[in-house]
């Protein structure tokens, strides 16, 4: 009954197509892979190769920082360069010329990482946390999974090529979605430039320039974007993750396998097309239209016995907002109700829950209350012989008073109990009913013919007066 409830449930939901008179026009781009999130819900507003695997690059580091932050309690405990962090990474990718032996706050790595793109910090940043940069992409891809980014594998802490380091446009933007909640993250992304003072190995300052373009004045600026992340290899080619926020709406963007600058123009392109969507309020979950029951069982003379049946509704509706052309297919319900109830149940106690998914994206929880109380089922016992062990199990005086006729009749009915017989109920039973039919049938029969035999006996009567010696013969 309760999956049914949510057939009609799902089938009762309906889009409310409104007539749009301006036609918005789908977003043109050059990358390969892309995808339009909303980042308050996680609803996907446009995909396009949304989940194929393709190589990240550097926007990895999203996930990098998302661990170091989450690892940190000190952002400004210094970490040392080793050998291996270094002159580990081959001398052509993105450094911020980094010495052994000298120190950086964590702080400094982090807007190092994410400003510049330095892959020797990402690394000596993994080793810090995890002990080796092996152990750290072990974290990484466990949290990849937890936010249900599961087409994701990370081999490295910077995105350098390395065979199966994989990942998704839907899962970048789940990453980055994830990453913005924290606002030292946000903080860092949105920062045009940042300095790291003089160390004991560089006497000069070091300035770190931001690689996203779309945060500098210029042609590809946009005054939408808050911050995010670029990377670039030539199997991955240009890769970016992008943030960005306007009129109480908040995107995220990821453009995979992009051509040069276009990886800009594209985000700025899906942008626009996200800005413009109009949404509408839907109720996605209509508790008018669920109906669901569970039996209340208790074990009554040693068996399961179901002795009611509760009610459930759920406590409210759920309305969402969602674009003009969204499906029913969309939304998705999972039902957590218990087989059987034991007793008592009290009206209003939370029995179960519907679970609400747009997108498979959990959006809420609805909780399912009893909508009446099931009490347990007490068999009246009493020791008629001690009046003082009936006072022991707390039978008042009231209670005796209420239940006394109850144990006049089981007194009478087991006087009769010899009637509860074989032989009795099918010979002698059946000749005592038959007897009395028809001595009810004489008696009906005399009362009906009262008269003729009232004349019969008066006439007989005054015979034997009239001739008296009749009487002797």
């Amino acid at each position: 009954m309760c999956f049914f409830a949510l057939y009609l449930l799902a089938a009762k939901i309906t889009s409310v197509y409104a007539e749009n008179d301006t036609f918005l026009a789908l977003p043109e781009y050059s990358a390969d892979a892309v995808v339009l999130m909303d980042a308050n819900t996680g609803l996907v507003l446009y995909e396009d190769e949304a989940r194929t695997e393709m190589y990240p690059a550097s926007i990895t580091k999203i996930m990098t920082a998302l661990i170091v932050l989450e690892q940190t309690t000190d952002l400004e405990e210094r970490i040392e360069f080793s050998d291996e962090s270094v002159w580990g990474i081959p001398r052509n990718s993105s450094h911020i010329y980094m010495d052994v032996g000298e120190t950086l706050s964590i702080r400094e790595a982090l807007y190092a990482l994410m400003l510049e793109s330095a892959n020797e910090v990402s690394v000596e940043l993994a080793t810090h946390i995890a002990g080796s940069e092996d152990e750290f992409a072990d974290l990484m891809n466990r949290r990849a999974v937890s936010l249900g980014a599961f087409d994701t594998y990370f081999v490295n802490a910077s995105g350098l090529p390395a065979r199966g380091h994989v990942t998704t446009a839907y899962d970048m933007a789940l990453i980055m979605r994830e990453a913005i909640r924290n606002p030292i993250f946000v903080e860092i992304i949105s920062s045009r430039r940042f300095d790291i003072p003089p160390t004991e190995r560089q006497s000069e300052t070091r300035h770190l320039l931001n690689t996203n373009r779309q945060i500098h004045p210029g042609v590809h600026y946009n005054e939408a974007v808050i911050g995010g992340k670029t990377g670039w290899t030539t199997a991955a080619g240009n890769t970016l993750v992008s943030y960005a926020a306007k009129d109480e709406r908040h995107l995220i963007v990821t453009v995979l396998k992009g051509d040069g600058a276009a990886a800009f123009t594209d985000t700025t392109a899906l942008l626009d097309y996200g800005f413009a969507l109009p949404l509408e309020t839907v109720t996605i979950f209509d508790a008018s239209t669920y109906t669901a029951s569970v039996p209340v069982i208790q074990e009554v003379n040693g068996s399961d016995t179901e002795i009611g049946r509760v009610l459930l509704a759920p406590e409210k509706d759920l309305q969402y907002e969602l674009p003009l052309d969204w499906s029913p297919s969309w939304l998705r319900y999972e039902l957590s109700v218990p087989e059987t109830l034991a007793p008592p149940v009290a009206a209003g106690e939370a029995v179960g829950r519907v679970t609400v998914y747009v997108q498979d994206i959990r959006v809420d929880e609805i909780v399912l209350t009893a909508q009446e109380d099931v009490l347990a089922y007490s068999p009246v016992v009493q020791d008629m012989a001690d009046e003082g062990e009936a006072a022991d199990v707390g039978v008042s005086l009231a209670e005796e008073a209420a239940i006394a006729p109850y144990e006049r009749f089981a007194f009478f009915s087991g006087r009769l109990a010899f009637l509860n017989n074989e032989y009795v109920l099918t010979l002698i039973v059946p000749l005592a009913l038959s007897g009395l039919a028809l001595v009810f049938s004489g008696l009906a029969a005399v009362t009906r013919n009262r008269r003729r035999l009232r004349k019969l006996l008066k006439a007989r009567k005054a015979r034997f007066e009239r001739y008296p010696h009749y009487r002797y013969k």
